[in-house]
């Protein structure tokens, strides 16, 4: 699976498709809409490096779409996994928001935003709403929503022990409890397993 090329920009065919060429190969790629202008202005000929989703479709052609930035290209991964979202719809979506603005739409509740998306209507905001909100999970803390910092550290400390056998549910209610303001990732992890020891020791014994 292609994560990223790096590559000169030919230039952008309307309405959202970037031309990027590397080597002797030049790639089509959709872009969100908000980057047209910009990638127009400031990286024309320049060489750039594109974070890249392939798609098959149906009649067996390959699409490729592209960020600049990771962090849209893994939300833009994660929209299409959802059941009513597609490749079109998910790339609408990171035309008009930011994976943080798209955020704090779904924790603050905000549906009619949503409508803001080209071809979103009310009632259609409301299902899509429902589907944003399955897929981000908000989790609190100590009554407050996880700001995305937080919630980035969290996530890896729980893959990191989850890749030591612990279980994932355990784990993320064990990392709640014991999440405080000013923790690291590596700070985190070794209080977890200052808290798991007693469990492991429990397991080395018996085993």
């Amino acid at each position: 699976m292609l994560y990223s090329l790096k590559g000169k920009i030919k230039k952008i065919l309307p309405p959202n498709k970037l031309i990027l060429a590397k080597n002797f190969l030049c790639f089509e790629i959709f872009i969100p809409f908000n980057l047209v202008d910009i990638i127009n202005q400031k990286f024309l000929e320049k060489e750039i490096l594109v974070y890249v989703v392939c798609f098959l479709r149906k009649n067996e052609f390959l699409e490729l779409y592209g960020f600049l930035k990771k962090e849209e290209r893994e939300l833009f991964i994660k929209l299409n996994q959802l059941s009513k979202i597609g490749p079109k719809l998910a790339l609408n979506l990171l035309s008009v928001f930011s994976p943080e603005e798209l955020r704090t739409i779904i924790v603050n509740k905000e549906v009619s935003q949503l409508s803001k998306v080209p071809g979103i209507g009310p009632k259609r905001a409301e299902k899509l709403y429902i589907e944003l909100k399955n897929l981000f999970h908000i989790r609190s803390y100590k009554g407050l929503t996880l700001p995305p910092e937080k919630e980035t550290i969290l996530e890896e400390a729980k893959a990191c022990l989850v890749s030591l056998g612990f279980q994932p549910k355990e784990i993320e209610v064990l990392l709640l409890k014991i999440l405080e303001e000013g923790d690291t990732l590596d700070l985190l992890i070794k209080k977890a397993l200052k808290e798991l020891a007693p469990k492991i020791k429990e397991e080395v014994i018996t085993s």
